[in-house]
């Protein structure tokens, strides 16, 4: 090929009295090239007069970017020559991360000499105005078994620092042309200057402060870390494409997540991009948690792709996510975000062995998963959209709470107690059993309730233990007791029945792995009547009587296309006092609940509280939200000095995704009493509105939506 073709020029002037030997370095440099460059490329170079196919040529060797070139000596001690090539632009530290990770990482267990280092910014003559990056270092292994150690671990580890460059340049763009708001692209910055600044002073890379650095050392001596930010933070703002050296190696820990067969699989870009977007997930999640400590934070990033398999290509979306935790005993792994895709798209599949999460910072998770459709066609632009709106709420909603079992100790007071009761309940020949159903404990795999039975043995009647043996599969009858309770009209023998029973946990896990205790106990009482026949469940009346309501409510619902069991649930049971949950008609809770609806769909960017009122027959219903914490404590304060009574009143309060949801029913005679209500709820939010606005009473969450709202 010509030779003119690879002639390059420094991208800086230098002094004269080393002119000389950079002309030296810069033909050694020229000479590596042509080794470097792949035969293929160098096969079809042009000619360097012709512009576009000289365009067309350099841009092939930037899609081979990163290079590299590895040589070796012939007898020990075994010289190891490596160099490497890339862009200039967005690897700015990638010299010393490569120095560093060869001469650790190349033997196990131990670290190489390096003899010499070369680095060397330049652009090609024929090329202008596109800045490469060549690196070289020589290193030395003293005999023949680290030599083969080198050789053995060499292909491995190159793929990963070919990654690894790749990943940080995809990073880095990301924060100068994606969609990152400025505070998000401030966080990371600031960050990464915090974790310069709590180095020892000699590994600090210098370079990245630029004209700043004799302000920076004057700084530094002061100890005025927040002093740096405010002064530093300004300048990387403009160039967002500086991190310190060290995201290298960060990217790198996150490298060593991926297995070998997942990477063979998988094209080099799609796999940068993985690892970039952890890697800036966990550092926006981590800042916001910092800002919003008792909120939850979720970024999310669907990225199409496809991967080969026995020479099938197959469509699959991978999902990268990144969360914070709040607290020490919550749990997501992958059984709760397979949940939650499914909820969504309940034809998707996990891809296999595409899941792995990160715990790198004790705060935040990242995870990453592919999926694919059973049928191995493409997913849908909708799809796709369902999946980016739809998923973060899913997987808010299925992180687990562990709780540690609960056990209590049979109390045969109150079981004697009980045992009175239902014996003064059989006062006829003809009454039928009656039972008391009590929870018992639960463990990590049941729950178990205990049955105090009461019943009249006539001259056919079976014995209870041979009827409870017939009990549907999943129960199980454990301690069972028989006691004598006298006789009706000194005839007819009272027998009375004490027994544990212990049925399966999975099954009642709601979609937050919360555990729904009456449902449970519904099942127990049903099973127990499909073997012994009519029973009479004694403390189960009021129970019994909320689950038609919950029914009925339920069944309205469904006329108007809203099958949300989850939250119908979580409202329901969250109306004060309990009583009113079967006292009140259903088509007034209905009503409530689609304003429930609405106050979770509306937009606190734009206005930071919700509030609808409605009046249907004598029944004044109130709906409020907010995702500020302060909000329910002064709506409440403002209503329990109204001097409405508040048994009139039916409350309910729940937290439904960060929004805060408020709501009120109260039955009125007098039209005044709903307004006077009405007038202290709304003088609370003038309150409330004050209070955030006030310098003295900061309220961070507002804040954050006010800064959104201008972003």
């Amino acid at each position: 090929m010509n030779d003119e073709l690879l002639q390059i020029k420094l991208q800086f002037e230098s002094p004269p009295e080393v002119q000389e030997g950079l002309e030296f370095f810069v033909k050694s440099l020229e000479s590596s090239l042509r080794l470097m460059i792949p035969k293929s490329v160098l096969e079809k170079a042009p000619d360097p007069n012709d512009k576009d196919a000289t365009r067309a040529f350099f841009g092939k060797i930037g899609t081979e970017l990163p290079l590299i070139y590895t040589s070796f000596g012939k007898t020990a001690p075994y010289i190891i020559s490596m160099k490497f090539l890339a862009f200039s632009e967005l690897t700015h530290g990638m010299g010393r991360f490569v120095s560093d990770v060869v001469s650790r990482w190349l033997v196990p267990g131990k670290q190489l000499p390096l003899l010499s280092v070369n680095s060397m910014a330049f652009e090609f003559v024929r090329y202008p105005g596109i800045g490469f990056f060549f690196h070289e270092l020589f290193l030395k292994a003293e005999n023949e078994n680290d030599f083969n150690a080198i050789k053995n671990n060499l292909d491995n580890l190159m793929d990963q620092i070919k990654l690894n460059i790749l990943s940080v340049t995809h990073a880095r763009k990301i924060v100068a042309q994606k969609n990152l708001t400025l505070d998000q692209k401030k966080m990371i910055i600031q960050e990464n200057i915090a974790s310069l600044l709590g180095k020892p002073k000699q590994v600090h890379d210098e370079t990245i402060f630029d004209q700043s650095h004799q302000f920076l050392v004057k700084i530094l001596a002061e100890k005025q870390v927040s002093s740096i930010k405010e002064q530093i933070a300004p300048l990387l703002e403009l160039r967002p494409q500086i991190f310190e050296r060290d995201v290298f190696n960060e990217l790198h820990e996150g490298l060593l997540l991926l297995k070998e067969s997942f990477i063979a699989y998988r094209d080099s870009k799609h796999l940068t991009r993985i690892i970039a977007y952890i890697y800036l997930f966990r550092k926006t999640v981590a800042n916001s948690a910092i800002l919003h400590p008792n909120q939850r934070h979720l970024s999310l990033k669907v990225l199409k792709t496809k991967i080969k398999d026995n020479n099938n290509i197959h469509p699959v979306l991978g999902l990268v996510i990144s969360l914070n935790i709040l607290r020490e005993n919550e749990i997501f792994e992958e059984r709760h975000l397979a949940k939650a895709i499914n909820a969504i798209l309940p034809f998707a599949r996990k891809v296999q062995d595409s899941y792995f999460e990160s715990r790198r910072a004790d705060s935040v998770r990242n995870f990453y998963i592919e999926i694919e459709k059973i049928d191995s066609t493409p997913f849908t632009s909708l799809e796709i959209a369902m999946i980016k709106q739809k998923l973060p709420t899913e997987v808010k909603t299925r992180i687990e709470t562990v709780i540690n079992p609960i056990f209590i100790q049979k109390n045969e007071e109150e079981v004697m107690r009980n045992i009175l009761v239902l014996s003064n309940q059989l006062k006829y020949v003809h009454d039928i059993p009656q039972l008391i159903i009590s929870f018992l404990k639960q463990t990590d795999n049941s729950l178990s309730f205990i049955v105090v039975m009461a019943r009249l043995l006539r001259g056919n009647d079976r014995p209870l233990k041979f009827l409870l043996s017939n009990c549907p599969e999943g129960i199980r009858i454990e301690n069972h007791e028989v006691r004598s309770m006298g006789l009706l009209r000194k005839k007819y023998p009272k027998e009375a029945n004490v027994f544990e029973v212990h049925i399966e946990k999975q099954r009642f896990l709601r979609e937050d792995f919360s555990l729904d205790l009456y449902e449970a106990r519904r099942v127990v009482y049903d099973s127990l009547s499909s073997v012994l026949g009519d029973i009479r469940d004694y403390n189960g009346g009021m129970i019994s009587k909320q689950n038609e309501a919950l029914g009925e409510l339920t069944k309205l619902l469904l006329e108007e296309d809203i099958s949300n069991n989850f939250l119908i649930e979580n409202y329901f049971y969250s109306l004060k006092p309990i009583y009113m949950q079967s006292v009140l008609p259903p088509i007034i809770l209905k009503k409530q609940f689609m304003m429930l609806i609405q106050l979770t769909e509306h937009d606190y960017s734009q206005q930071p509280y919700f509030m609808q009122m409605q009046i249907v027959d004598n029944y004044f219903i109130l709906m409020l939200g907010s995702m500020s914490p302060s909000f329910k404590d002064i709506i409440f304060n403002s209503i329990e000095n109204c001097g409405i009574n508040s048994n009139d009143l039916t409350s309910s309060l729940l937290n439904n995704h960060d929004v805060l949801c408020l709501g009120y029913l109260y039955q009125f005679t007098n039209p005044k009493d709903y307004e006077t209500l009405l007038i202290s709820v709304t003088e609370g939010i003038k309150n409330w509105q004050k209070s955030i606005q006030s310098p003295q009473k900061f309220d961070p969450v507002t804040l954050h939506l006010k800064q959104t709202q201008r972003l």
